[in-house]
């Protein structure tokens, strides 16, 4: 069964939508998406001589009688566009467990998927863990793909500690052909660590775009002033924390900082960055997807 979130209504407006990029990539067959080569588009793109051969349906006569030379009219041919998506499946993103951080990360990642296989694009998901085989799926395309996407996911968890760079490296070998990627994590990981990763996926010629995922209570804790035992869920390791008003100040400016490092550094590489709090108080993924990823040029 779907996610709740995938109404038939909400499926029709996924539609409607489709993935930005701002490079222009070859396909493998006509689509909507910006080719770099010219041919026979819809979009003017530029100029060439006439040369024997030509079709004489293609010069443009008007510009024949300015200047009494014949040119061949050039448009922007327009193809299909691989899409890779990529969601962590590090321990971490299974906590908060109360918001739902991973079911929020998982839907937006179908919903990213949904939108290209509505276009009749393919999409390929990468399960980043911490295994040593990686799971992925085959390229799909096509609306009944749909289901077998969603399978492919219902069928993992979150667990385990991650370190991306070598993840996605594992990832990374096995694709030869340039597109568009998104990345979906939360991030909570050393600057150090995401730089490499960046400079690994932007090696791979993509289009890169990431998605933040964080739950409410990470963004805004409750207060332990009695104290209480926190678990790193991924190393394991646990501490005695007094978690008061002044250890709360010092811990939402840290990650605001880190955020912000991060939003800057994707601006700098010019990568477009997305934040989406899941939680009770938090914005769902049905106004996140269709009004704020538009606004971020995410999709159009």
């Amino acid at each position: 069964m779907l996610p709740a979130v995938f109404t038939p209504q909400f499926l029709a407006r996924l539609e409607t939508l489709q993935l930005r990029s701002r490079r222009k990539f070859v396909g493998s067959r006509p689509g909507r998406h910006a080719s770099p080569r010219r041919g026979a588009g819809l979009e003017f793109a530029d100029y060439r001589p006439y040369t024997p051969g030509d079709d004489p349906r293609s010069i443009d006569w008007k510009l024949y009688c300015r200047t009494d030379r014949h040119y061949i009219k050039l448009f922007q041919e327009e193809e299909d566009l691989y899409t890779y998506l990529f969601l962590d499946l590090s321990a971490s993103m299974a906590h908060p467990s109360g918001d739902a951080k991973y079911a929020a990360a998982r839907d937006l990642t179908l919903a990213l998927a949904y939108i290209v296989l509505a276009g009749d694009d393919a999409v390929k998901l990468h399960a980043l863990s911490s295994t040593e085989t990686e799971p992925a799926t085959p390229f799909f395309r096509g609306r009944r793909r749909f289901i077998q996407l969603h399978d492919f996911l219902a069928g993992l968890q979150p667990q385990g500690q991650l370190h991306p760079p070598t993840a996605l490296a594992r990832h990374l070998h096995t694709l030869h052909r340039p597109g568009k990627a998104i990345w979906v994590s939360d991030f909570l990981f050393s600057m150090d660590v995401f730089h490499t990763s960046l400079n690994l996926l932007r090696a791979a010629n993509f289009d890169l775009a990431v998605i933040q995922v964080l739950g409410r209570t990470e963004t805004d804790p409750p207060l332990r002033p009695a104290g209480a035992r926190f678990v790193d869920s991924e190393g394991g390791g646990s501490a005695l924390i007094r978690f008061d008003a002044r250890a709360k100040r010092a811990y939402v400016e840290r990650l605001a900082r880190h955020n912000r490092e991060l939003r800057s550094s994707c601006h700098q590489a010019g990568v477009r960055y997305a934040q989406f709090v899941a939680g009770a108080a938090a914005g769902d993924v049905h106004d996140f997807v269709l009004r704020e990823l538009p606004a971020l040029g995410v999709l159009s």
